[in-house]
């Protein structure tokens, strides 16, 4: 009666169990003739093997799961190499973006069960990328690109509706100037510390004002301002930063003269990014 399959099998195992080193040399020697009789046997019974493979894995989910994770951690650098070479070419993304689209859904269910069998494992990771130098940048830089959006919005719907808004900011500033006291003196401080800037820019002097708004000559608060310049900055790009004060007017009462001569004092100013700025708002950290 010949031998089953799984005879057959059972014995060569056992035969390269008991002569591993015979075999190996024989297959050291005979390589290329091995990867092509592999090759043909392949060629012969692809559709057998793929049907026979869907079927073990679907037959021992975990089985292969260990498998796969047992052999990345001992090859794990190669996987690491081989994909890195890989990815980068533009068949490999066209692959994948074809792959995408024809199991979008599998794809989508199979994500969401490893979501599901790993909801601490995920957290646990998000929570440690989060506080690392890696996902603290990624942060920022994510910050940084929303503020620019919102910013490139805002600038764009102003540039459209410039009567509109123009309008509406009279009516705006008149009314609140009328209902809020510190809100009016902080408009006319602000608007004269503008002011001060736009004549250094353009030339001309305001001495007494300056000597009397922040406590400085006009050459003091020029120096003061470039001293604290961040990479990038000078007077020709003026239009992208803001003339900041470190501690918010909105912390002071400005009706009080030594308050205000407080909030204004050249002291209290820095340069500052727009963008930077528009971040800060009102917010303030006191040193402690």
């Amino acid at each position: 009666m010949p031998a089953t399959p799984e005879e057959r099998r059972a014995k060569r195992r056992d035969y390269y169990a008991r002569n591993r080193e015979r075999v190996a040399a024989y297959r050291r020697k005979n390589k290329e003739r091995i990867s092509a009789s592999w090759k043909r046997y392949y060629q012969r019974k692809k559709r057998e093997l793929y049907d026979k493979k869907r079927a073990y894995i679907a037959a021992n989910p975990e089985k292969v799961r260990r498998w796969k994770r047992a052999d990345y951690e001992r090859h794990r650098e190669a996987y690491i190499r081989r994909a890195a070479s890989n990815g980068r070419s533009e068949r490999a993304k066209l692959q994948r973006a074809i792959y995408y689209r024809t199991n979008k859904e599998r794809i989508a269910t199979r994500h969401r069960e490893y979501a599901q069998r790993n909801q601490k494992k995920i957290a646990e990771y998000l929570r440690l990328y989060r506080l690392s130098t890696e996902g603290r940048a990624s942060k920022k830089a994510s910050d940084r690109r929303c503020a620019a959006r919102v910013a490139a919005y805002k600038a764009e719907w102003a540039r459209r509706n410039r009567e509109r808004l123009s309008q509406y900011l009279c009516v705006y500033l008149r009314e609140r100037s009328r209902s809020d006291p510190a809100f009016a003196m902080r408009l006319r401080l602000r608007s004269r510390l503008v002011r001060i800037i736009h004549r250094h820019m353009t030339g001309r002097g305001a001495t007494a004002v300056i000597q009397e708004l922040l406590g400085c000559s006009l050459s003091e608060l020029v120096r003061h301002l470039e001293s604290k310049f961040l990479p990038g900055m000078s007077w020709d790009n003026r239009n992208q930063w803001h003339v900041d004060h470190i501690k918010p007017l909105c912390a002071f009462d400005l009706t009080d003269p030594e308050q205000q001569a407080a909030a204004f004092h050249y002291s209290n100013l820095q340069p500052l990014w727009a963008l930077d700025n528009m971040r800060k708002g009102g917010r303030w950290q006191p040193h402690r």
